[in-house]
């Protein structure tokens, strides 16, 4: 149980210490990751898209 107790202590005293994003900092990486995401999601489509009517052509 002591050694509990100093683990969640240090735990703590560590999470003080880290360097939290601002929220500006945390909107920009979400806005970044959305406009990842919808990239890809753009680009798989219309490489499904394409290779399924060559596939379609083939057959």
């Amino acid at each position: 149980m002591k050694g509990l107790l100093q683990y969640l202590r240090n735990s703590r005293a560590e999470l003080g210490r880290v360097t939290w994003p601002t929220r500006s900092e945390v909107v920009q990486a979400t806005q970044a990751t959305l406009l990842f995401v919808l990239i890809t999601v753009a680009f798989l489509l219309v490489a499904d898209t394409t290779l399924g009517n060559l596939i379609g052509l083939i057959t």
